[in-house]
C-alpha cells in the first residue's frame, strides 16, 4: 500500500501542544467569520477553503506554503524533512448526525487529461469502454508514482510525505484532522482492481487495490474525470483513535441583520467575538 494512517501519537509529534492551539486559533476566527443564519439554523455549518487550511497547517507547524495547483504537496517543514498535501473534505453522516460507516467527499490525487499520458496506445475512455480494468489500474499507478516521486528531485532533504485531512462533522460541531504516511519510495504492485457498478453497466470507475487499506478509505480511477480520488471512512478512523479532533461549536441563533442598526450591529460584534474568544 502506498497509504498507511499516522496513529494518534505521531500525528501529536506533527502537531505538538502548540501546533493545536495554533489550529484552534484559526478554527475559532473561522468560526467567527461564518455568516449568521437568516431562516434555519442548518443554512450554516462550519466551512474553509483548502487554501486557507494549507496556511493554517503551514503556520502551525512552522513550515512554509510552497506549488500551486496540482504539485504534490502544499507545506513543507522548517527544515524541509518533511511535505504534506492538505485537504478538507466532509465526513459522511446518518440522519441522526452521527457518522455513517460510509466515504468522505473526495480528493483528487492525481489527474491527466492526455489520453496518452495514461495509455499510450489506447485513450482512457478507449480502456473503459473495453474494460480493460488492469490497465487502467496499471496506467494510474504510474501517474500517481511519477507525480510523487519527483518531489525528491525538486526536495532531496526530504524524508516523508504525509496527506493531511481535516474531516468536517458538522452535526455534532466537530472537525477531525487525520494523516496519512505516503511511501514515495518504491512502484507498489497493482493488486486487484475492481470494477466499479453493476455488470451490464457502462463501467465509469474502477478501485484500485494498492492505495489505502479498505477499512480507512478507498481509491478509484473515474473515466468522466480522468482522475484518481480518494475518500475516507471518517467513522472508523475516529472509532480507531486515529484522530485529533477541535471543537466548532458556536450559537448560531436566527438573524436578520436588516433589524439591526449601526450600533447594534457593533454590539453583536463584540458579542460574537467575545463567545469565540472564550472557546478558543
Amino acid at each position: 500500500m502506498y497509504m498507511g494512517p499516522l496513529s494518534r501519537e505521531e500525528l501529536s509529534l506533527i502537531f505538538d501542544e502548540k501546533a493545536q492551539l495554533i489550529l484552534n486559533y484559526y478554527i475559532a476566527k473561522n468560526l467567527f467569520a461564518e455568516p449568521d443564519p437568516l431562516n434555519n439554523q442548518s443554512e450554516v455549518s462550519f466551512r474553509a477553503p483548502n487554501e486557507h487550511a494549507e496556511q493554517w497547517i503551514a503556520q502551525a507547524i512552522g513550515g512554509k506554503r510552497i506549488g500551486a495547483g496540482s504539485y504534490p504537496i502544499d507545506v513543507l517543514n522548517s527544515d524541509e524533512t518533511f511535505g504534506c498535501d492538505i485537504a478538507i473534505l466532509t465526513a459522511k453522516t446518518l440522519t441522526s448526525g452521527k457518522l455513517s460507516s460510509g466515504t468522505s467527499g473526495e480528493k483528487s490525487i492525481g489527474q491527466q487529461f492526455s489520453d496518452e499520458t495514461w495509455s499510450g496506445e489506447y485513450s482512457l475512455d478507449e480502456l473503459f469502454r473495453d474494460e480493460r480494468v488492469y490497465e487502467i489500474a496499471e496506467s494510474s499507478n504510474d501517474i500517481f508514482f511519477k507525480k510523487f516521486n519527483s518531489i525528491k528531485k525538486d526536495y532531496p532533504t526530504i524524508k516523508k510525505v504525509f496527506y493531511f485531512f481535516l474531516l468536517i462533522h458538522s452535526q455534532k460541531n466537530k472537525v477531525y484532522l487525520f494523516g496519512l504516511d505516503i511511501d514515495i519510495n518504491s512502484k507498489k504492485e497493482i493488486g486487484n482492481p475492481v470494477r466499479v457498478g453493476k455488470s451490464g453497466t457502462e463501467m465509469k470507475n474502477v478501485a484500485l487495490d494498492n492505495f489505502i487499506d479498505s477499512r480507512y478509505g478507498e481509491v478509484k480511477t473515474y473515466k468522466s474525470k480522468k482522475r484518481m480520488e480518494i475518500r475516507l471512512r471518517t467513522k472508523n478512523l475516529v472509532d480507531g483513535g486515529f484522530c485529533l479532533t477541535f471543537d466548532t461549536k458556536k450559537n448560531r441563533k436566527l438573524l436578520n441583520l436588516r433589524d439591526y442598526d449601526k450600533d447594534q450591529l457593533l454590539d453583536l460584534y463584540d458579542n460574537q467575538s467575545f463567545e469565540v474568544r472564550k472557546n478558543f
